[in-house]
């Protein structure tokens, strides 16, 4: 529920950004609605929020090394040792 509730507040602060009256902003309201039915008032702390966005940022991390791993041009394969020529 503390996620659900850090969920909730950074969809808040994205709707200032955003506008209320804008697409998105209104599809954020409709969300935030509908989720704030199941978290109850006071379910999420600072603490809570502060851990949920270093885990957040964590991940970031993570996935963006992953991807600038993808980006990387794979190493063309060993070239397989020729066998030594015979004279004739």
């Amino acid at each position: 529920m503390q996620r659900v509730g850090v969920i909730v507040k950074q969809m808040t602060e994205i709707l200032s950004l955003v506008g209320a009256t804008s697409e998105l902003g209104q599809a954020l309201m409709k969300a935030m609605t509908s989720l704030a039915k199941h978290v109850p008032p006071g379910s999420t702390d600072n603490v809570a929020e502060r851990n949920a966005i270093q885990k957040m940022a964590i991940q970031n991390q993570q996935n963006g090394q992953m991807m600038q791993q993808m980006r990387q041009p794979a190493a063309p394969p060993p070239s397989m040792p020729q066998a030594p020529r015979m004279a004739a």
